[in-house]
């Protein structure tokens, strides 16, 4: 539950936030399509900051809470349904987005999301989705900590063992060298086979752990 959903906005400034673009044949025909990550506010169904400069991390969860944000992506393909993320008010959009290829054989590219989700844990899920029978359905998720992702450019939390330890910070001048590391940065999985990949995650012990997964 948010903690204070009365604070004032007058003295902070917005923060857009960073919003994912990728691009991949996600449905199979052939062609490239792009995948467009979007934040909306239920308020008023429009595009909204994810975040405000000069807020504490506590303000933060609550301002997101307050707007109703809802997150999911879309494609420049009208043949693409919508993929759904999340409708659950504490959410800052997507920690990351990305095209994984074709791990499952099948002749689309699966993708790959992680929610940056407004709360003060370190534990997040990865998750894999593919486009078959005109729809969006789970391939396969696995547990992560949020520690495991790049820093996103215009604003960045440091995690520590057990979660949040400071303030969300302004990055000003490294934006551009935070983009660059996200666009590197391969993920936390890789195919090692058709319908067969490889994650580092958190295993069942709590330890960080590369597994073997079979695809259905």
């Amino acid at each position: 539950m948010p903690l204070d959903t009365t604070k004032s906005t007058e003295n902070l400034k917005p923060v857009f936030g960073y919003r994912f673009v990728i691009t991949g044949d996600f449905d199979g025909d052939g062609k490239s399509e792009k995948l467009i990550e979007h934040y909306f506010s239920a308020l008023n169904q429009q595009e909204a900051n994810k975040f405000y400069d000069g807020a504490d991390y506590d303000q933060l969860v609550d301002l997101a809470f307050e707007q109703q944000p809802y997150t999911f992506v879309s494609s420049d393909n009208p043949a693409l349904d919508t993929l759904h993320i999340t409708d659950e008010g504490q959410n800052f959009g997507l920690s990351f987005l990305k095209n994984e290829g074709d791990l499952n054989g099948d002749g689309t590219d699966e993708v790959s999301y992680v929610v940056n989700w407004a709360d003060w844990s370190n534990l997040n899920t990865w998750c894999v989705m593919t486009f078959r029978n005109n729809k969006w359905e789970e391939l396969h998720s696995f547990s992560i900590w949020d520690w495991q992702l790049p820093d996103l450019p215009e604003t960045f939390n440091e995690y520590g063992l057990f979660g949040l330890e400071n303030k969300v910070i302004h990055v000003g001048n490294t934006n551009q060298q935070l983009e660059n590391e996200l666009k590197n940065f391969k993920g936390l999985l890789r195919k090692i086979k058709t319908r067969q990949i490889q994650t580092i995650g958190m295993n069942e012990e709590a330890m960080l752990d590369t597994m073997l997964v079979d695809l259905k």
